[in-house]
């Protein structure tokens, strides 16, 4: 079966769920040489995960054989900060985490578009769990193009948009176009990070990258980060912060607006907080990504007086 057969449901399913953009593209990756190169370079740092997925990502018929396109779905996320006193939690979380962890939310839209397909019909769910590129993917469906952040860029609705994927069995007759690369001579995400993590090949030097030491990184945070956090204790948002097609942004998904509870904490309290009182206040939330400690030593930082920049509005 083809995909064109049944894309009017399939896009049917994905808008009532939320999802902003919808478009299917082949699952040959073509920044999957630019990948493998980040890879050699080492500029992965301890995510040693992503090596282990070089070759599916190269090559996605040697681990689904028999998935012959992707539909890919963007939902867009709160790209505003709520009003909030000085010091609240709000003001330190990166956007994409004031709400709901996207991960769940996603895969249940992905999960009903699933159970619109006709039987016999194969899937696999992403979101950003896999071993392809959710960007790469969705740039090749023509929902935007790979800024100079390595951000999907969408020239109506920006970046701060989420990725899901569903791999199909379905043939994929649906060609769209590419959409051209609109960053032009702009270098302000390039100009604007902090610890100059954005490689010219539009890649991230992830050991430089704020939101890479603030969530992924264990132990003790590198000098080069630590003293330039900017007043992130998780994420950053800095690059987005400063590209000129986020201007106007798509208004949010509902499970993504911001949580009146990170509103009302003091950034601070954190300081005190027990197991229990982390896994409440970020109960279904990405921020449990970066675990108790990680938080803690964050805000530890901030708090410090090592990071000149606690407070940002």
């Amino acid at each position: 079966m083809k995909l064109s057969q049944i894309w009017p449901i399939i896009e049917r399913v994905a808008r009532d769920g939320g999802a902003i953009r919808v478009g299917a593209a082949d699952l040959h990756d073509e920044h999957a040489s630019v990948f493998a190169e980040w890879i050699d370079s080492g500029h992965h740092a301890t995510m040693h995960y992503l090596a282990k997925n070089r070759d599916a990502r190269l090559n996605p018929s040697s681990r689904f054989p028999w998935a012959k396109s992707a539909v890919v779905i963007l939902v867009p996320y709160a790209s505003e900060r709520p009003n909030a006193p000085d010091g609240a939690l709000s003001h330190a979380v990166a956007r994409y985490a004031l709400g709901d962890d996207y991960h769940g939310v996603l895969d249940g839209m992905l999960r009903r578009i699933e159970e619109a397909l006709p039987e016999g019909i194969k899937t696999w769910r992403y979101v950003d769990t896999g071993p392809l590129s959710d960007r790469a993917l969705a740039a090749q469906a023509g929902l935007g193009w790979i800024g100079k952040n390595g951000m999907l860029i969408d020239s109506e609705i920006g970046s701060y948009v989420f990725i899901g994927t569903l791999l199909t069995s379905l043939e994929n007759d649906i060609r769209s176009a590419t959409v051209a690369d609109r960053c032009g001579a702009c270098t302000r995400c390039i100009d604007a990070c902090p610890t100059n993590a954005i490689l010219p090949n539009r890649t991230i030097v992830s050991e430089n990258c704020i939101s890479y030491a603030t969530i992924e990184h264990r132990g003790e945070l590198p000098d080069r980060v630590a003293g330039h956090l900017e007043g992130n204790a998780f994420g950053c948002d800095i690059c987005q912060e400063a590209c000129p097609w986020n201007e106007h942004p798509a208004d949010s998904h509902p499970a993504f607006v911001a949580r009146e509870e990170y509103r009302a904490t003091p950034l601070t309290d954190l300081l005190r907080f027990q197991q229990s009182d982390f896994s409440r206040l970020f109960r279904n939330s990405a921020v449990k990504r970066a675990k108790l400690a990680g938080m803690v030593r964050n805000v530890s930082v901030l708090t410090s007086g090592h990071d000149k920049t606690i407070i940002r509005s």
